[in-house]
């Protein structure tokens, strides 16, 4: 089964709503700030899971977000 590796960057918002959208989606996370822009790095199983964060993200005022990078990966915890 294969995931998907995705980095999005985000800006004129707080690291802790984007982190609250993240945790509705996915179990782990990386988050990381430079000169006032918010990076995650995060697992998702389906395109859909990633269209819904983007919808999610939308929502909030004055943000500017986008994928940097999209990668699909084998599953590691693929059951044997």
């Amino acid at each position: 089964m294969k995931m998907l590796k995705v980095t999005v960057e985000c800006k004129n918002v707080r690291s802790e709503k984007v982190a609250k959208y993240l945790s509705k989606l996915t179990d782990g996370f990386k988050l990381w700030m430079h000169d006032n822009v918010v990076y995650a790095l995060f697992d998702l199983s389906s395109l859909l899971e990633l269209r819904e964060l983007g919808k999610r993200l939308k929502r909030i005022r004055s943000i500017d977000f986008r994928f940097i990078k999209i990668r699909a990966v084998a599953n590691p915890f693929k059951n044997a």
